[in-house]
């Protein structure tokens, strides 16, 4: 078995693209096998080579492990051409001369009489009647599509069925020599061994166009699998207004690789049992496109980032760090060891958790005190003894960890005659400058004693 993931480097790659090579992928692994990579690079106009290669890093981003290597269209354009003309040789296809205006023209005609355009067909039945076909004027070559049924069953959505005599004679080849998609597409897949296609299923009025090719170079044409669209929150096709299109920006946005991979995988395809959680090894295991859901699948932003913060819940600040390290200008993992591993469990994605760690990179004269928590916990005429005696005690500690810190600062508020909230609050200030943390005392921990001092010290001198 062998499919393939065929991206047309117009743009980055759209996570409808990303699910579409995710499903080729888990469909190959489940079925011991191949997934090719082939970059449709034929457009010239539109194509370019810094979207391919932020479509190959993007899928290296997501570990979408195709086979072999990437192969380019347009390293291939003789043989586009060659075949072509075996197939106007094999008359299956002809030379068309008409021009820009004369198709403009009948164009205009049928929609003047109310009718759908055609093809007037005026070339192929020069070609039909003997006429001359010189290959060295401006031309381009049509497919000449017989009447008759197109039939194929579809993994996804059933029995197909198309009427040839609906289908035009379709260009092939272009005036300008280079193919278009529907000859490039086949004569690769026929090169290739590709055994099924799995893509979007706006490419479904152009598999019965394929199908005719396949034919006609005499092979077999692959197993089809047309995905659903995938909709935004409102309902409609994915937009800009409804969540980032773009799988790389959900990169940029802290998104982890392996929760995007998990939350594509279930777009339209669910493993049973109200499972949500799984590796793509585990997928790859149960996964067949014929279980992919007919219906269009709705992108949830927010179960998205419910599920990257479950991810960053059950990883280690070493499983973590590779991610955030963009994140946090290059601070060693070391540095911020424990505190990742504090303050995992109250972020959703990686931008979060940075933000979160920024009291623990930051240089201790750094520090902002929040307004709103000073108006709150920094009063009473005995703060500025209260945060002293505080320093003195943690200062004395013979060891430095949360049960001792705690236990010091708790034995200080029971013989001040405080409540322990009186030196909590002004502390939890004094090491983040923030109203809010994870429990202050690991908070110490993970800061280390001489910056747990030195920013106490420092709002001890700001309130004395």
């Amino acid at each position: 078995m062998k499919l393939r993931f065929a991206p047309s480097p117009t743009g980055t790659l759209h996570v409808g693209g990303a699910r579409t090579a995710i499903f080729n992928l888990l469909h190959a692994r489940r079925h011991g096998g191949s997934m090719l990579l082939r970059i449709e690079d034929t457009d010239v106009e539109r194509s370019k080579q810094h979207h391919a290669e932020q479509i190959v890093s993007t899928l290296q981003w997501l570990d979408i492990d195709w086979d072999g290597e990437p192969l380019y269209q347009s390293d291939r354009l003789d043989l586009y051409r060659q075949r072509a003309e075996e197939l106007v040789a094999a008359d299956k296809a002809y030379r068309c001369y008409c021009t820009v205006e004369e198709l403009e023209m009948d164009r205009a005609a049928a929609e003047r009489d109310g009718e759908a355009y055609r093809y007037s067909g005026r070339c192929r039945l020069r070609a039909e009647t003997g006429g001359a076909q010189p290959a060295d004027v401006a031309h381009v070559i049509r497919f000449k599509v017989m009447p008759g049924a197109i039939d194929f069953h579809d993994l996804i959505r059933g029995d197909v069925h198309f009427e040839g005599e609906l289908i035009d004679d379709f260009v092939i080849i272009r005036s300008d020599r280079y193919p278009t998609y529907h000859l490039s597409v086949v004569v690769d897949d026929i090169a290739m061994a590709i055994t099924h296609v799995a893509r979007g299923d706006d490419h479904l009025s152009n598999t019965p166009k394929h199908i005719l090719l396949f034919r006609a170079f005499g092979a077999e044409p692959p197993v089809f699998a047309h995905l659903p669209l995938i909709l935004g929150s409102d309902k409609k096709r994915l937009s800009k207004r409804t969540g980032a299109t773009s799988a790389e920006e959900y990169r940029d946005l802290g998104i982890l690789p392996d929760a995007l991979f998990n939350f594509l995988t279930l777009l339209g395809w669910s493993p049973g049992n109200d499972r949500e959680l799984l590796t793509r090894d585990e997928a790859a295991q149960i996964f067949d496109l014929s279980d992919v859901n007919k219906a269009p699948a709705v992108f949830d932003p927010e179960k998205l980032l419910w599920m990257n913060g479950q991810y960053l819940q059950r990883m280690s600040a070493d499983e973590i760090y590779p991610h955030l390290a963009r994140f946090v200008a290059g601070t060693p993992l070391e540095t911020i060891r424990a505190a990742i591993e504090l303050n995992k469990m109250r972020a959703r994605t990686l931008v979060d958790l940075a933000s979160q760690l920024e009291p623990f990179i930051i240089d201790d004269d750094a520090i902002e005190y929040d307004a709103e928590a000073v108006g709150k916990h920094l009063k009473g005429d005995d703060l500025a003894s209260r945060m002293r005696n505080l320093h003195d005690a943690l200062a004395s500690l013979a060891s430095f960890d949360v049960t001792t810190t705690e236990r010091a600062l708790r034995g200080l508020a029971e013989s001040s005659g405080v409540g322990a909230a009186k030196l909590i609050h002004p502390l939890r200030l004094a090491l983040t400058g923030r109203g809010a943390s994870p429990p202050i005392f690991d908070v110490a921990v993970a800061l280390g004693r001489e910056r747990t001092l030195r920013r106490l010290q420092r709002l001890i001198e700001r309130i004395s």
